[in-house]
């Protein structure tokens, strides 16, 4: 019942990693996506959150394929989850034989993206979100543009079926070398949450008017 992207990113300031969800049950974004100055993560399916933040800590000491099988090898109901995530120089996705149909997962290497989905209306969602973050442009911003690149690729997978039962909620986490506050965005229910969520960032990057720690000396930890 849910899709979602996890990216690998370069800004002028160094690496950015994303991660963009949307489902159709409330509040996706306390569960399903974790990033961090190592890499980014997704477990969804039947979600289990230790898989997500045990997964993106253990980042701090091994590669990702090490943390993410590790953490599938240690979980007894792992044929009925979903794990993804993309690491400094790797990518993993995980689909259990038991997830509900339609569900699968895509990695991309080279472009250091993942993307995942069940209860899907089938795989033309995953290579719609996939497209639309790649094939979207980046720019200078603290984040090489990685915040409204995700949120356009959630919305090209709603526009090409996405969730088979609709969604009511969405969620956008970055992990930047310079944090801002539309970095972490999430609508927790709404009948249209990406649109919502675009409206959100919008009005969050409006008003930030370049409130980074560089410039005004904020501190997000």
């Amino acid at each position: 019942m849910t899709f979602s992207i996890c990216v690998r990113t370069e800004s002028p300031d160094g690496t950015v990693y994303g991660t963009a969800v949307a489902t159709d049950a409330p509040a996706v974004g306390a569960l399903a996506p974790y990033t961090s100055v190592h890499g980014a993560v997704s477990t969804q399916a039947f979600v289990n959150v230790r898989l997500g933040r045990r997964g993106i800590a253990l980042l701090d000491d091994v590669p990702l394929e090490q943390a993410l099988s590790g953490v599938l090898e240690r979980d007894e109901h792992a044929a009925l989850r979903q794990l993804h995530g993309v690491g400094s120089d790797a990518v993993f996705g995980h689909t259990g034989e038991e997830t509900e149909e339609w569900s699968g997962h895509e990695t991309y290497p080279g472009e250091g993206v993942t993307v995942a989905g069940n209860m899907l209306t089938g795989p033309e969602t995953l290579r719609a979100v996939s497209e639309a973050f790649t094939e979207g442009e980046a720019t200078d911003a603290v984040d090489a543009g990685t915040v409204p690149r995700l949120i356009d690729s959630l919305a090209a997978g709603v526009e090409a079926g996405g969730d088979k039962r609709g969604h009511s909620s969405a969620a956008v986490v970055v992990s930047a070398p310079q944090t801002t506050a539309y970095h972490d965005l999430r609508v927790d229910h709404h009948d249209e949450p990406v649109d919502e969520l675009r409206r959100v960032y919008e009005a969050a990057y409006g008003a930030s008017d370049g409130f980074s720690e560089a410039s005004k000396e904020r501190i997000f930890d």
